[in-house]
């Protein structure tokens, strides 16, 4: 791309590109605008260092990042109001992409902007290894709220290149490591409110530090200056939250920049970097993906920071005379991450049917920790997993390492780290220098296998079908017979009947295409001999008709559902759910060929003794199977009826609607949690976050999944909502406007007493009474006006 193809646009000196137009969405930005944006922020990514990220992109069209200056006006902003920190501190706060800081020492002060933000995690190796339970693990703190990362902050973000003054103080803080590492990273501990927040990727992160903390710099933008009342909490929310996810569409859609995550590269840098010999260029970036994607005898976990900078300390170590600068030094860590990511997305991206040609399956599993975690292992794997966009991180190496008994997640997000109990495999002691690291202990699933599909309990011929079986939930499968029938019982096999409570229990029955009454829905049985009794199976049941059954150990409900077929088995119309042929065959008198065809019969899926034995995949990786259609079962009968028929649950309201509502077991609540999460995966669930309301950590609910009845319907939600967001923000929004804003001005003018009486008014009301109203110097003050009539420079008669 070259610089002068488009003209540049300086804040300051031209009008605000940070206008109405971006609370609409994409779509409904005038042409004209939306393409002068993204060429500014394509002119941005190219003139600075670090790669942009949604956040700075929308510090730079808010806050006015001149490309000429390359940098922001510090004057206008004013320091004063960006987080402090200070050399003597023990800990960092909480500092998203995009948030400008202060780093003082004395009375020196050093200026930045927070431009990348990895984990830092213990326990990594240089060859890249990361333990399985570090990718994807939600937000531990230790006993002090804090965690480890690397906060990569941009000193040239106010000016390049520095002062003298400046470079000299940015090279005393890297030599002194207190507070800046020898990169000049922020290295260290990083303390949060709590878990919640410390789980927010970076742009909500960011929304929540600017609503808080950064509330003077936001109303006192552009964006403060577009609300008729800049301090409604709940439209200012709104407004930047349109407005982050339209700037974040508009990287999507720039054709000269490369998005990873949230951030944007240039494509040319990329490519450049591809054809340098030099340390981190092509050949090492084919390295790191011949590591990451080699194959092994089982998943592996490999970190891009770790592996980076293991080749860089290594070259440092050996041939220092061949390199001229550290390719990981300030902003330039950042970018390499994001190129080496790319690096791997292209090959993983281009395999066939989801796998390598060495037979090895990539994909990425934890965008944030240690700069990004890959995940490579051996096929086979779940046709779920490998359905599954490979750039879409799952997390599975922390769901993997956490047996369901350590699991400390209550639905809610929050996490005792105390309780967490990490597992202390031989890996951890990592030495020497093997590439195969993997974790060595004990397959869970070879500890306590699950029981055989095919095994069948209970008097001959009872077809009971143990699909699932551990210490806190059992799943069955039972064709029902015409004794089961006539006699209003439900068979239990034996090794499940010890998990039932004692006393009366509950059936509730999901039988989608009947309308079933209560009565016929919700039974109370006993249990006894084997069985449950006193199910008073509703009329349309027949004989043969299968039924899943899940319950939990000590719960008083069970769960039950049919299955409702796409047609009608070829023995009528009302035989509308799958069933056992032969049992239903039976009662109807009906004589079937010894071994019936799938295809003649139903029309369904082949009996499981006729299909080829599925990939020996653990459970692990895809939630509890047979629990699936018991939850959908469940959203779609007890869900909170919703916009175009979808249906809202928690995981604890979901586990209460299944095993009862004074049931507690938080083991199983995570397993409900993860299917939950793998139905997300697939599609046929979406997730809601309730975060709360800014500034008041912990205000937040849990999760909500919602079960919608069609594609359709979801995007015809998706697309209302949208509708309604941006009609609400018209009613509060000055709509073809142009907000206050400084301009500079041109030498030998100065503002007029009027401007400065202006820009007073303008900060009294944005920011209060104590605030500084002096008008920076060099600069006058614009009121705000409709667009199209401000009598522009020759020059701002009021100055």
């Amino acid at each position: 791309m070259t610089m002068t193809a488009t003209p540049t646009w300086r804040p300051f000196h031209d009008e605000p590109l940070f206008t109405d137009d971006l609370l609409r969405d994409v779509d409904d930005i005038p042409d004209a605008v939306r393409a002068a944006i993204i060429a500014y922020l394509e002119q941005v990514a190219h003139v600075r260092r670090a790669p942009l990220h949604t956040t700075t992109a929308f510090n730079a069209l808010h806050f006015g990042f001149d490309l000429q200056a390359r940098g922001y006006q510090a004057a206008v902003l004013d320091p004063e109001l960006f987080v402090r920190l200070t050399t003597d501190a023990a800990t960092l706060p909480a500092l998203p992409v995009g948030t400008f800081v202060r780093i003082e020492r004395g009375q020196q002060s050093l200026w930045a902007e927070v431009v990348a933000r990895f984990g830092a995690a213990d326990g990594v190796h240089p060859d890249g290894w990361v333990p399985a339970r570090l990718s994807g693990a939600p937000a531990v703190l230790d006993d002090t709220g804090c965690r480890s990362e690397r906060v990569i902050v941009d000193p040239e973000a106010f000016g390049a290149p520095l002062t003298p003054r400046e470079r000299a103080e940015l090279h005393r803080l890297r030599q002194r490591g207190v507070l800046l590492d020898e990169r000049g990273h922020l290295t260290g501990q990083v303390c949060y409110p709590g878990p919640r927040l410390a789980g927010l990727d970076d742009i909500a992160l960011y929304a929540h530090h600017l609503l808080t903390a950064g509330r003077p710099l936001l109303v006192g933008g552009p964006l403060g200056g577009l609300l008729i009342d800049p301090h409604d909490d709940d439209t200012l929310a709104v407004a930047l939250q349109t407005a982050l996810h339209t700037i974040d569409k508009l990287l999507d859609a720039a054709p000269h920049l490369r998005r990873w995550g949230g951030y944007a590269a240039p494509v040319d840098r990329y490519h450049h970097r591809r054809e340098d010999p030099g340390l981190l260029g092509g050949e090492d970036l084919d390295d790191l993906v011949h590591t990451i994607a080699r194959s092994g005898t089982g998943p592996r976990f490999t970190g891009v920071w770790p592996w980076l900078a293991g080749r860089v300390d290594e070259v440092f170590a050996t041939d220092p005379e061949d390199v001229d600068v550290d390719p990981f030094e300030l902003t330039a860590a950042a970018e390499a991450v994001v190129h080496a990511n790319l690096a791997v997305a292209d090959h993983a991206t281009a395999a066939v049917d989801g796998l390598q040609p060495n037979g090895v399956h990539l994909r990425v599993d934890d965008l944030w920790q240690v700069g990004g975690v890959w995940l490579a292992q051996p096929s086979p794997v779940p046709t779920d997993l490998s359905d599954v966009d490979p750039l879409r991180p799952l997390g599975l190496g922390y769901h993997q390492s956490q047996p369901p008994s350590q699991s400390t997640d209550d639905g809610t997000g929050a996490t005792d780290p105390a309780e967490i109990q990490q597992p202390t495999d031989d890996t951890e002691g990592i030495t020497g220098t093997c590439t195969d690291q993997r974790e060595t202990g004990p397959d869970p699933d070879m500890i306590d296998p699950e029981p055989d599909d095919t095994e069948t309990e209970g008097p001959a011929g009872d077809e009971v079908v143990v699909e699932h079986l551990d210490d806190n939930i059992a799943v069955y499968t039972v064709a029902l017979r015409p004794i089961h029938l006539d006699n209003d019982t439900l068979p239990v096999p034996d090794r499940i009947a010890a998990m039932l409570a004692d006393g009366a229990l509950v059936i509730e029955l999901h039988h989608d295409g009947d309308d079933l009454s209560d009565d016929e829905r919700i039974h109370t049985v006993e249990h006894g001999d084997g069985a449950l009794t006193g199910v008073a199976w509703p009329l349309s049941f027949y004989p043969g008709i299968k039924v899943m059954v899940s319950l939990a150990r000590s719960a008083r409900r069970l769960a039950a559902t049919t299955t409702l077929l796409e047609r009608p088995l070829p023995y009528g119309d009302e035989f509308r759910w799958d069933a056992d042929h032969r049992l239903l065959a039976t009662a109807l008198g009906i004589d079937l060929d010894p071994d019936p065809a799938p295809e003649e019969t139903d029309g369904t899926k082949p009996d499981a003794d006729d299909e080829p034995a599925p990939p020996t995949v653990p459970a692990k990786y895809q939630g509890i199977d047979p629990l699936r259609r018991l939850i959908l079962a469940a959203f779609r009968r007890h869900g909170t009826e919703g916009t175009f028929g979808s249906r809202r649950l928690t995981g604890k309201q979901l586990l209460g609607v299944m095993f009862g509502a004074d049931f507690d077991n938080p083991p199983l609540m995570w397993q409900v949690i993860y299917t939950c999460e793998r139905l997300v995966d697939a599609g046929k669930l979406t997730r809601e976050p309730n975060p709360g309301r800014p500034g008041k950590p912990g205000s937040g609910g849990p999760d909500t999944f919602v079960w919608w009845p069609s594609q359709s319907a979801r995007q015809h939600a998706d697309y209302a909502a949208a509708q309604q967001r941006h009609a609400a923000l018209r009613e509060r929004t000055r709509e073809h406007w142009v907000p206050p804003n400084c301009r500079a001005l041109p030498s030998g003018y100065r503002a007029s007493d009027q401007a400065k009486e202006n820009y007073a008014r303008h900060v009294r009301r944005v920011w209060g009474q104590h605030a500084d109203t002096r008008l920076p110097d060099g600069f006058t003050f614009v009121k705000g006006h409709r667009r199209g009539s401000d009598p522009g420079p020759l020059w701002l008669p009021l100055t």
